[in-house]
């Protein structure tokens, strides 16, 4: 006589919820045998070989709706179509991972920084970017339009700038208080190793740029910011752009006043 085991056993067996178990037989992919004594639902061996087909083509990445229509149609051809879906969509996932992998890591390293040397100068690359959408003051609404149709991608990976002007004031250089625009950047490196589609897509120029990291008092630009950097630039013999991009980074969170800080940017001229 072929032995007989419980939902329960064979749940146990293969690692399997009980509720996951009748959710398959409902979907009608496992088919197990009904005692007429006291209406159990028993599993032979047929059936716990059903369960592993659904847990192998699971492990694959296939839907439930999937497996149910391989099922029914028998073909081989339907197959290898859904491993090649499921083959492209994971290397999506994998690109997704390893960039967002980058991102922690900078991050990271962002917050070292800031603990042990905020405040230095340097020069460096503002790298190439897209422009995801570009806010000035006449254009809160088209903003609000382009920030509802942004996806999480776009989120994680992206850098709010604030542009603002450096304007001569008595020979001392003052930043204006008002930015002149607001952009939301994501790296060119970035979208094309995530498989964006940027195709006629206003781009950022790389530029080289004075650089520094900077405590903002109650998440607020001040004057004396923009005069270090340009008194540093002066002694090495640098020029720069009457212009300054600064990309905010609350520390803890955007409401946490006490800890927020910003990378400064003004280009350097040629």
């Amino acid at each position: 006589m072929e032995r007989m085991f419980s939902i329960s056993q064979v749940a146990q067996m293969l690692g399997l919820g009980i509720d996951a178990v009748r959710f398959y037989e409902k979907k009608g992919l496992v088919h197990p045998q009904v005692n007429s004594k006291n209406r159990y639902r028993m599993y032979s061996f047929y059936q716990i070989m059903e369960l592993l087909d659904i847990s192998y083509y699971r492990s694959l990445g296939l839907s439930i709706g999937q497996i149910h229509q391989l099922y029914e149609s028998g073909d081989e051809e339907q197959l290898l179509c859904l491993l090649r879906e499921k083959k492209r969509e994971t290397e999506k996932k994998i690109l997704y991972e390893q960039q967002l992998l980058k991102r922690i890591e900078h991050v990271g390293s962002m917050t070292a920084r800031i603990r042990e040397r905020g405040g230095e100068i340097d020069i460096t690359t503002f790298p190439e970017g897209y422009v995801l959408f570009e806010q000035r003051e006449d254009s809160l609404e088209r903003y609000l339009e382009q920030v509802s149709s942004m996806d999480n991608d776009h989120f994680v990976f992206c850098q709010m700038v604030r542009e603002f002007a450096i304007e001569q004031q008595e020979g001392e250089e003052r930043l204006c208080k008002v930015p002149s625009r607001m952009m939301l950047l994501l790296d060119k490196d970035t979208a094309q190793q995530l498989g964006e589609h940027n195709e006629g897509r206003k781009t950022f120029p790389a530029m080289r740029a004075l650089h520094s990291i900077v405590r903002l008092s109650n998440a607020q630009t001040h004057v004396e910011m923009v005069e270090q950097m340009c008194r540093f630039a002066k002694e090495q013999g640098i020029r720069l752009e009457n212009r300054l991009f600064m990309l905010e980074i609350p520390l803890i969170s955007y409401t946490d006043l006490d800890h927020y800080y910003a990378e400064l940017f003004i280009p350097i001229i040629p």
